[in-house]
Formats: structure tokens, sequence, C-alpha cells
């Protein structure tokens, strides 16, 4: 992969003054890429059996003999997880900000305060939203259809940012709106490049030689109005896993 860069069309004839910033906002694009796809297979194991197994094993029967009310069981999980992937994502955003720090990338020691909130912040938002789905499978599916199911959305956003960006080459509204609808099915690649646009700002250049080496893809940036939606996408999960919960035969 690294061999592909220098010689992509891309970066082709950039002397050594032009490669390093390119080559500073890629190894950083892909430090948060491949952490943000560990949290995200962490926050599914944790969330895919949380209530599932327990309904699987009988274990809830003790739980619920308690004077607590089923909602108050479902959200007293999620609230759980929530705590433990925040936890996760916060170490692995640390790490990378201090290691990046460690060897003097150009690209973490520029950051704002600002910045680093406001990206830590959204990516936390990508376990939340995650465990929140995950939460509704566990209550509806087994444990390994539920973590199957799960992880197939999610690799579903990516395919969403793939098809926007190919219809941005394509000139295609078709072929936007298509990977539009699949972004609003799988928003967590929306949150993802939000995230990244924040903490790497102004790496187009990287970004397009990294999408034409197939590790991601991106669309336009974000509207408040689909973090708006994502809000009500995620409340609207916990509400029908709090629904569906309630009405559960146990």
């Amino acid at each position: 992969m690294l061999n592909y860069f220098p010689n992509s069309p891309v970066t082709h004839g950039m002397g050594q003054e032009q490669f390093r910033p390119f080559a500073l906002q890629m190894v950083t694009r892909m430090g948060f890429q491949f952490s943000s796809m560990l949290i995200a297979l962490l926050t599914i194991m944790l969330g895919s059996g949380a209530i599932a197994s327990e309904l699987e094993s009988g274990l809830i029967h003790g739980i619920l003999a308690r004077p607590i009310q089923r909602y108050e069981y479902i959200l007293g999980k999620l609230f759980g997880l929530v705590i433990l992937a925040s936890l996760y994502a916060t170490v692995l955003f640390t790490l990378i900000l201090v290691i990046g720090s460690f060897y003097g990338l150009d690209t973490i020691l520029s950051l704002t305060f600002g910045q680093i909130l406001k990206g830590w912040l959204l990516y936390l938002l990508l376990p939340v939203a995650l465990l929140c789905l995950t939460v509704y499978g566990s209550v509806s599916l087994k444990a390994v259809a539920n973590g199957i199911a799960v992880i197939f959305i999610y690799i579903l956003g990516n395919v969403g940012g793939m098809v926007e960006m190919i219809g941005g080459y394509l000139n295609s509204d078709s072929i936007i709106s298509t990977g539009i609808f699949i972004s609003l099915i799988s928003p967590f690649q929306t949150i993802y490049t939000t995230m990244e646009r924040v903490m790497v700002p102004n790496s187009e250049l990287a970004g397009s030689a990294m999408s034409a080496a197939s590790l991601s893809g991106s669309g336009q940036p974000a509207s408040p109005w689909m973090f708006i939606y994502i809000a009500l996408y995620m409340l609207t999960f916990v509400a029908l896993a709090t629904w569906k919960f309630s009405k559960k035969d146990i």
C-alpha cells in the first residue's frame, strides 16, 4: 500500500517537500480510520449479546424479579455499555494523539483544543450510535445473528460513502441520492468522516489517494440536519428496544 501512493496519479511528480505534508495527512487519517473500525467492532461485540445472552440463559428472570421496570433494565444496560465503550474510545483516541505527538506529526501538533474536543465528541458518537442499534438487535435477535446484522449495517455505511463519492465523480444525481439513502440506513460512516474532517482538515489530497486505493469512500460534508437525523435515529432504536422488550414474553 505504501508503494502505491508515491506512484499514484494523485501524487505523481511531487517533490519531497510536497509529499511530506501529504504523507503526514495520510498516516493520520489511516490511524483514525483503523481505530474507529476497531472501536466499532468492539462495541458490536459488547452489545450484541448484552440482552440476548441473558434471555437465552434465563438469567433475565432473576434480574427482573427485583423491583425494576423493564424500561429501566434496557436503559441501565445501554447506559453501562455506553460508559464502557466511551472509555475504550477515549483510550484509543488519546493514544493516537500521544503517539502522533511523540513522533512529531505536524497534523497532531497543530490541533487546537477546540478541534480535539469536537473530534473526541464525534469519535464517541460512533460507538454510542452503534450501541443504540445493537441493543435493539439484542432484544430482537440471538447474539450471533445480531452481531452479524449490525456488522453488515455498519459496513453498508462505508458502501454508501463510496457510492456517493462515485456519483460525485460521474456527476450523477441519481447515484449520489442512492449513496445518501444508504447513509440514512447506516449513518456511521457520516459520523466518522465528519470527525476526520475536524481532526485532519485540508486533507482532500490524501483523501483522494485513499479513496482511489479503495480504503474508504467519502461524500459531501454532513449538514446539521444530518446530525439531527442521527439523534432521532438513536432515540428511535432505544424507544423500539424499550417497547419491544416491554411486550416480550419472558
